[in-house]
């Protein structure tokens, strides 16, 4: 009797240290912050993820986007901690919708493109629409407007250049900005509107230009919380770190 009770009491304790053992692995289980954000964001979130886990021991999932696509999945009912969208719109819908939120702010700024990567004689000396009506551009690569707010720039750009009878029959709508960019990347377009950051990692030769940002209304990303516990604040103190803030500069975005 007395054996029984001496081997439960062992195998007691041995429980115990076991889980004294596993619970700091068990825990980091529970060390996560769900990120909603453009896919505009992608390669600043991306290494700002792994700096985050290496210091902190705090995973950062990610999941990227068109923003107005991502506005309308938590407006059905996805719970993100965070939402970094690539403009105001969909903040906008959310609050329409009526979806809660603890917070929001501008957090970054970008800047809107037209490029190619046809040759195309005296690219400097010529004008966005001179461009455009080219024999070498028949299609041109837009985000759709109504999931992503790049589209919404670039619509806002094209009316306002009055470009818009010739270069209609042109464009060729996609998800998001980025996959507007690929769509020229893998030879599906011959332009693109876009981003001035989604050309980072981009490989092949291209030309680009600038466009006023007159003609178009100020990208700002809004950050919206909804989650504002303790591990959420820490991060959102890490974003705005001057170390963070330098990368989101690396990759060309700027302060709003």
């Amino acid at each position: 009797m007395l054996k029984s009770r001496y081997i439960i009491t062992i195998f007691i304790m041995a429980v115990v240290v076991l889980l004294s053992i596993l619970y700091p692995f068990l825990k980091k289980e529970d060390n996560k912050i769900l990120v909603f954000a453009a896919v505009s964001l992608s390669d600043p979130f991306e290494e700002i993820k792994d700096i985050y886990y290496q210091n902190e021991n705090i995973n950062i999932i990610l999941n990227f986007g068109g923003s107005q696509t991502l506005a309308s999945q938590i407006s059905k009912g996805a719970t993100p901690d965070i939402f970094v969208s690539a403009g105001i719109s969909p903040l906008n819908f959310m609050k329409k919708k009526k979806v809660r939120f603890e917070d929001s702010y501008f957090l970054l700024s970008n800047e809107l493109i037209f490029a190619s990567n046809k040759q195309i004689l005296d690219w400097d000396k010529k004008g966005i629409e001179e461009i455009i009506k080219s024999e070498k551009i028949n299609r041109i690569s837009i985000a759709d407007p109504e999931l992503a707010p790049a589209g919404e720039y670039t619509v806002q750009a094209i009316n306002n250049m009055n470009i818009n009878a010739f270069i209609e029959q042109k464009i060729i709508k996609t998800n998001n900005v980025r996959d507007a960019v690929n769509h020229m990347r893998l030879g599906l377009s011959d332009a693109v509107f876009a981003y001035n950051t989604d050309f980072n990692n981009y490989k092949g030769n291209y030309n680009k230009k600038f466009i006023s940002e007159k003609l178009y209304n100020k990208i700002q990303y809004p950050i919206i919380i909804f989650n504002n516990n303790d591990q959420v604040d820490q991060f959102l103190v890490f974003l705005n770190s001057d170390r963070t803030q330098n990368i989101f500069k690396k990759y060309g975005f700027s302060k709003p």
